[in-house]
């Protein structure tokens, strides 16, 4: 067997085993995780200390897609469900929740998530109300805001209950 024959063979061997673990030939393969994933009510435990940034302002959000913004919604929404059930479970405790301060930060960031996404629903009406004076001819703003549908009435203030009110039926 020449030397070349034999780095064929060990190609091939190489090939063969990459194949059974479904990695391509000369393709990198994944990176493998020592983690286990998180699922289920083990998310909202904390698991250790966590470096905590400053909130997500206003003018970087302002740069973010619709898409980008909605993710991030549930990230926070995820983070905050994770720190009240920490919050929690350190009461019960009778110890002090160490990084108190990232729940308001989680807040902060959703209140400018949704402060973004008003600017940008107030534009759009802006440039189709503006549209319609074009359309129609119309002179006055308030003519063209006549004949937009009109939106639903909120039936309550906030969809889920707060904290203090939720406080109430937990025995």
């Amino acid at each position: 067997m020449s030397l070349s024959m034999a780095q064929a063979a060990i190609r091939c061997v190489r090939a063969v085993k990459a194949r059974a673990l479904g990695v391509r030939a000369g393709l990198p393969r994944r990176t493998f995780r020592m983690t286990r994933p998180r699922w289920g009510l083990d998310e909202f435990f904390y698991s250790g200390p966590a470096a905590s940034g400053e909130s997500w302002s206003e003018e970087v959000l302002r740069k973010k897609s619709v898409e980008d913004l909605h993710k991030l919604w549930f990230v926070l929404v995820k983070e905050r469900n994770m720190l009240y059930t920490r919050k929690y479970d350190c009461f019960k405790r009778k110890v002090e929740m160490e990084g108190q301060n990232r729940i308001k930060k989680v807040q902060k960031s959703m209140r400018n998530i949704k402060k973004v996404l008003g600017e940008r629903e107030r534009e759009a009406i802006d440039r189709v109300i503006d549209d319609l004076m074009q359309e129609h001819n119309l002179k006055s703003r308030k003519q063209a805001m006549e004949m937009l549908p009109e939106k639903p009435p909120k039936k309550y203030p906030h969809p889920y209950p707060t904290i203090p009110e939720a406080a109430k039926y937990i025995s």
